[in-house]
């Protein structure tokens, strides 16, 4: 699947973690990494499907605490999951009780 990276810098403030994934809630997110900084502004990297890119953007900008948004394609060639984070592509660990069913 096709995939875009949307970079937005945030005013830091409280909740807009929680704007921003509300905002993004109706889109196929990949990604989404988060970084706080000292000096009051806070980045997100947001990967989207390319079909939702445009629509996510144009959402993302409507947000108070946004002061940019930017916009990049994908490199050519990447896997998909390559750029999930880890936990999105290993097996989930069974519970107790089937481990134990197990042996």
């Amino acid at each position: 699947m096709e995939h875009t990276r949307l970079t937005v810098t945030l005013q830091s403030g409280h909740g807009a973690l929680a704007r921003l994934a509300a905002t993004l809630n109706n889109h196929h997110v990949l990604d989404l990494t988060y970084t706080t900084a000292p000096a009051d502004t806070d980045t997100a990297v947001v990967c989207v499907a390319q079909s939702d890119a445009l629509r996510a953007q144009h959402k993302l900008r409507r947000l108070v605490d946004v002061i940019e948004v930017t916009s990049t394609p994908a490199s050519p060639g990447t896997a998909e999951a390559s750029d999930l984070h880890p936990s999105a592509t290993t097996p989930p660990v069974p519970h107790a009780r089937e481990r134990s069913a197990a042996q």
